[in-house]
């Protein structure tokens, strides 16, 4: 695609010399489509102009633009609609065609960004504003003489954000609206309403945000568990929040300011615990508030519907979401109304009810003029003829739907949830769930090969998902949104041509200052220090590697135990070893120490000849790699999905371990996990570490009666004895298995017992 250039630029161009200064390239994210620099530069002075026509449109980016400028670089300059030469002009040519498109040239005779939208312009000026930044490489406002020209590849590029589970205040909604501003994203899909919350102002239900917007602080419980809705006044600790009307209009606007569309989200059938808290009459006949809507009574219908009728008012959009995911059916199946229901309306199970309820709230959508979206689950029973499909279980829900023709914005949880660590290091932050980095995002490919070629066309994008359970502030959301919507911009903007790992890596290093400079708290968990060990027989050595993600960066490391510091042996190759060590790495970045350090003791007296016998075998389901998994160097992280965790349920963790040969050792140590919100795995109550030379006579070195710890947030207990050196060729372990889950924990049945890597020095 070309622009249109006004004959003045082209004749000056032409006509004039262009100065020749080196200008240090800082890179763009997301990377333009196509880009040209050429020898000289322009710089922005006092006495550049902003030129502009007078719509309040333009005025207000104009604005935007000399607020940056002037924070920046203390200029502040003039406005005009007159064109002239030393000027930032914008030129909208008011083409229906391609709205998000802009094109801008740095000449001599300063900045043009032409586009057929003043969205155009404004992700234009987002580009003019990395060409100035970091403050750390552009110390002046000058710029590379340079041709860029930049469309998206996709219409929908965007971020749920989760303000149920844990409030943010509303400059703190604003705050990520900038974030993703910079990044030209143009959708906030934004989750209102779950079971634990009711964040929405709804006039004609008061109580929804009376008493749904706020829940009892139960000690030693996540909000989730026994969950009770209170007043804001209510006995005992509370907490919640919510936004008036006027809170929304005024985020509305912001984000609308930003070329941000904001997506409601209103739930249902399902994860409405809150709001069924509060208006009881909805739920099921003889059951308990299960958080679904009772598909039998119309009532329920009726309520949802006067609810659209005033989020609709607030949201002009296209779109409204209205969840639909992890429907429990069990209420509905023993409903005599929802069973009524299921005989009048000729539908076969609770997936058929569920797809009656989800078209026929559509049906109500499409009346608003407003186009229903949901979760891929609104595809059991049945898709409504006009829906559109959010796909996070993978990207099966969004294939299927494409190829029947329907609308898709793909948000795969891996790799587009963003509440799940970033990074392997156990000092990660609280998280939920599984592990995607920031190269996983950045390869992130919304249209798989599975859809038709002539149903793409379907794929309108992609959503990053950041749910909060976990998550309890700003600061926090922040580093679970960045450098990762860093990525995902590039994997919804740029054309996959255009794309380049390494040409990233180079641009994200550079993008790290400039989030330092506007102050955001972001990850620097790619480069952090990651490692591998293998075993060279031929050398009868232990071989370590480390690395991080990005591969980028001095990693200094230490093998006493010894904080690194920038004189500190540097990492350069495969680090090789035949006694035991204790590894502290860290990287380190302009003398600076980044990301989490990497502490773990490698041992290396475990051999080939080395037996583990099992009185309980370990659950094949989490095995840990097997038999040898209790001493492979690989050190599980504090997460119940890490493949590392070797465990059993209900039965103690008993093993004897033969190490095939006389050793010398003074100590000995291991790991065990608990994590109460989100598993049934608890510590032991009981551990035992005994020592023999010839495996009849143990010598025990280490017992100890454990307490019982009720928080629920992950740990990692580590056991460690130290003993007097000494000859030895056995090692007995014994962890107790509580058995049952207490009466106090939010699960029931077997308690399990998860262990991870014994070392040995």
């Amino acid at each position: 695609m070309r622009f249109f250039r006004p004959f003045f630029f082209c004749v000056l161009l032409i006509t004039f010399s262009c100065k020749k200064e080196t200008v240090e390239k800082t890179g763009i994210i997301p990377q333009p489509n196509y880009i040209n620099y050429q020898e000289g530069s322009f710089l922005i002075t006092e006495n550049t102009t902003i030129v502009v026509d007078s719509s309040k449109e333009g005025q207000w980016i104009a604005k935007e633009l000399n607020s940056f400028l002037n924070e920046n670089f203390n200029l502040d300059l003039k406005i005009t609609a007159k064109s002239q030469a030393n000027a930032i002009q914008f030129i909208v040519n008011d083409k229906d065609s391609e709205k998000e498109a802009y094109h801008l040239e740095v000449s001599k005779e300063g900045v043009l960004i032409n586009a057929n939208s003043y969205q155009g312009v404004f992700y234009g000026i987002q580009t003019l504003k990395q060409l100035l930044t970091p403050k750390t490489i552009i110390k002046n406002p000058v710029l590379n003489f340079v041709d860029i020209e930049d469309s998206p590849e996709y219409g929908w590029r965007g971020m749920m954000l989760d303000v149920s589970r844990h409030f943010l205040e509303k400059d703190s909604v604003k705050k990520v609206i900038d974030i993703l501003a910079m990044h030209k994203m143009n959708k906030l899909h934004w989750h209102l309403v779950d079971g634990i919350g009711w964040r929405i102002q709804i006039d004609k239900y008061p109580e929804l945000t009376k008493k749904g917007a706020w829940r009892k602080v139960k000690e030693h419980k996540k909000p989730w568990e026994d969950f009770e809705s209170t007043y804001e006044d209510g006995e005992g600790e509370v907490y919640g929040g919510f936004y008036t009307k006027d809170d929304i209009k005024e985020i509305v606007a912001y984000a609308a300011e930003r070329y941000i569309d904001v997506i409601p989200e209103i739930e249902m059938p399902g994860h409405s615990e809150a709001a069924l808290q509060c208006y009881p009459e909805f739920i099921c006949e003889d059951a308990e508030n299960t958080g679904v809507y009772c598909a039998g009574n119309d009532g329920s219908f009726e309520f949802l519907q006067n609810i659209i009728n005033e989020v609709v008012e607030l949201f002009p959009y296209q779109y409204l979401h209205i969840g639909g995911d992890e429907v429990g059916k069990e209420a509905w199946l023993n409903c005599k109304r929802c069973q009524k229901r299921m005989r009048d309306e000729n539908l076969q199970n609770g997936e058929e009810l569920q797809s009656y309820f989800v078209k026929r709230m559509e049906k109500f959508v499409h009346s608003k003029n407003r186009k229903l979206i949901g979760w891929d689950e609104i595809l059991e029973g049945g898709l409504p003829e006009r829906a559109a499909v959010m796909s996070w279980r993978g990207f099966e829900g969004g294939i299927e739907a494409a190829n029947a023709g329907h609308d898709v914005v793909m948000s795969p949880a891996s790799p587009l949830y963003f509440d799940y660590n970033q990074g392997t290091s156990e000092f990660e932050p609280p998280s939920w769930g599984g592990y995607n980095n920031l190269l996983k995002v950045y390869h992130f490919n919304p249209v798989p090969e599975d859809i038709a070629a002539d149903k793409r066309h379907h794929i309108l994008g992609g959503q990053a998902n950041l749910w909060t359970e976990q998550i309890k502030s700003l600061s926090h959301i922040e580093y679970m949104m960045l450098p990762r919507l860093s990525a995902l911009s590039e994997a919804l903007w740029t054309n996959a041509d255009q794309k380049n790992e390494q040409e990233f890596i180079k641009k994200i290093d550079v993008h790290f200052d400039r989030l330092k400079a506007l102050g955001y708290n972001f990850s620097w968990s790619a480069l952090s220090p990651e490692y591998e060990v293998t075993f060279d027989k031929n050398d009868k050595k232990h071989v370590l590697q480390l690395q991080n993600e990005l591969g980028i960066y001095d990693i200094r490391y230490t093998l006493d135990g010894s904080t690194p510091s920038t004189t500190s042996e540097l990492y350069s190759k495969p680090i090789q070893y035949s006694d035991p060590i204790d590894v502290y790495a860290q990287t380190f970045r302009n003398g600076e120490a980044i990301g989490f350090p990497l502490k773990k003791l490698f041992s290396t007296s475990f051999t080939e000849k080395t037996k583990v016998t099992y009185t309980n075998p370990y659950n094949e389901s989490y095995s840990g790699g097997g038999d040898q998994a209790l001493f492979d160097n690989r050190y599980a992280n504090p997460r119940g999905d890490d493949p590392n965790w070797q465990g059993l349920p209900q039965k103690d963790f008993e093993v004897i371990i033969d190490l095939g040969e006389s050793t010398t050792l003074s100590y000995i140590g291991l790991n065990f996990f608990q994590h109460l919100a989100s598993t049934s795995v608890m510590l032991p109550t009981e551990i035992t570490i005994a020592i023999s030379k010839e495996g009849k006579d143990y010598q025990t070195v280490y017992h100890e009666i454990l307490e019982t710890i009720k928080d629920r947030n992950p740990i990692i207990k580590r056991i460690e004895t130290d003993f007097e050196k000494q000859n030895l060729s056995f090692i007995k372990i014994t962890a107790k298995n509580r058995g049952k889950l207490p009466d106090w924990h939010i699960r029931n049945g077997d308690a399990w017992v998860f262990v991870d890597e014994v070392s040995i020095k």
